[in-house]
């Protein structure tokens, strides 16, 4: 057999032109050696060349790693959309995991809502087991930011029910990546419900203190009054009030519209202090009108808005205790004492009733029998008071008062 160099066809032996291009055959040349008689291997097509052992590793990594990433995002996705909330949290509220509810729970801003408290909650208002159910978006308008959803239940002996709930996107991301979506715990709060106690008091609803920023804007005079977001049902309140007994109640904001704190009862020591302001207010107003005192002397038992109002009732009293030259009677001294008080409390303000006893001392003009002049005398009587008190931040001041008059003659 003869192989054409020119373009590599096979001849037989005897041919003496190639019968593929016609190119003359060398005699020898042409002829293929006997171990080149077997079929020759095709080349690999020109421009596909071979991959190296490295090469072939670093593909293998590329694929890996493109799998894995293509995993992560589906279970990403899958974890976190809002359809596996609404049914992790319908879950956990049929096997009674309240931890894990209340983690699935968005509240809203300045709330008392602990996770003890939602347990207790939840302990009370559970309904009996449950043995099927099926979780599914509601047919209606959907947005961006929340997925309504219902699960029906079955209850063994009462029958189906359904539940509504909603899925809302959060601020915040998962990973960096995915959208985080909370169950809305509207349905299951009274949110903005006020809370009023005296003022000054340190207040606390479920073991949680009412600070500064529960504290509402409208405020009344004698009283501090928060806002807060509570679960629905019944819920504890402590509040210590300056110069009174601790305050323990409950109350239900199914029931409430609001949980003030007004059945108060004055600690000893506050029994005594109240006391001694009543007896300084009444000695002192009496003393410094002897006197002749400025106002400004007695304006400080006050407080801010009261002390205005009682300038006149002071400079009355002044006026008619005052000594002149040819006065018929003269006021010198007068002494209180003896004092008894009784103390009401009601929301922010004490009234407290003192009755006590005076001795005074004046003298007065006489004349008769050739003589005349001035006599020394001594009075006895007894006088009544009454005043309220409100807590100014620091101690109580008077709010009203009402100062006795005494007569000598």
């Amino acid at each position: 057999m003869r192989i054409c160099h020119e373009c590599g066809a096979k001849n037989s032996d005897g041919a003496r032109f190639c019968q593929h291009c016609g190119r003359k055959l060398d005699t020898d040349g042409d002829r293929m050696p006997a171990e080149q008689t077997a079929p020759r291997r095709k080349s690999a097509p020109q421009g596909i060349g071979r991959l190296s052992l490295l090469q072939m590793i670093a593909l293998g990594e590329a694929v890996c790693l493109a799998v894995v990433i293509a995993a992560f995002f589906v279970t990403g996705f899958t974890k976190y959309n809002p359809r596996t909330v609404a049914e992790k949290y319908f879950s956990a509220y049929v096997s009674k995991d309240w931890s894990a509810m209340y983690d699935l729970l968005e509240f809203p801003e300045g709330n008392i809502m602990q996770e003890e408290q939602f347990a207790d909650v939840m302990e009370r208002t559970r309904t009996s087991d449950i043995t099927s159910y099926t979780v599914k978006e509601t047919d209606g308008e959907r947005s961006d930011i929340s997925r309504n959803f219902e699960a029906e239940y079955s209850v063994p002996g009462q029958g189906t029910f359904k539940l509504r709930f909603t899925a809302v996107r959060q601020s915040s991301k998962a990973l960096f990546l995915f959208d985080v979506w909370k169950i809305s715990a509207a349905g299951m709060i009274t949110d903005d419900y006020p809370v009023v106690v005296p003022a000054g008091a340190k207040a606390a609803v479920d073991g949680v203190e009412l600070t500064e920023k529960y504290k509402a804007e409208d405020q009344e005079k004698g009283t501090d009054t928060y806002r807060i977001s509570v679960f629905n049902g019944v819920h504890s309140i402590e509040a210590a009030v300056p110069w009174c007994e601790v305050y323990e109640g409950e109350f239900d904001t199914s029931l409430d519209s609001s949980a003030a704190v007004t059945e108060l009862t004055l600690s000893e020591n506050g029994e005594k202090a109240l006391q001694a302001k009543m007896e300084e207010a009444l000695e002192k107003f009496y003393t410094s009108a002897v006197s002749g005192e400025d106002y400004s002397e007695v304006s400080g038992l006050f407080t801010g808005s009261a002390a205005p109002e009682y300038k006149a009732v002071y400079d009355d009293l002044k006026e008619s205790l005052a000594s002149e030259s040819g006065d018929y009677y003269t006021m010198n001294q007068i002494i209180f004492d003896n004092f008894r008080c009784t103390f009401n409390v009601e929301s922010g303000l004490i009234t407290g009733e003192m009755e006590c006893e005076y001795t005074m001392d004046y003298t007065y003009e006489y004349s008769g029998f050739g003589s005349s002049g001035r006599q020394s005398e001594t009075s006895k009587g007894s006088a009544y008071m009454r005043a309220a008190f409100l807590y100014d931040g620091t101690t109580y001041k008077i709010q009203e008062i009402s100062i006795p008059t005494v007569w000598w003659y």
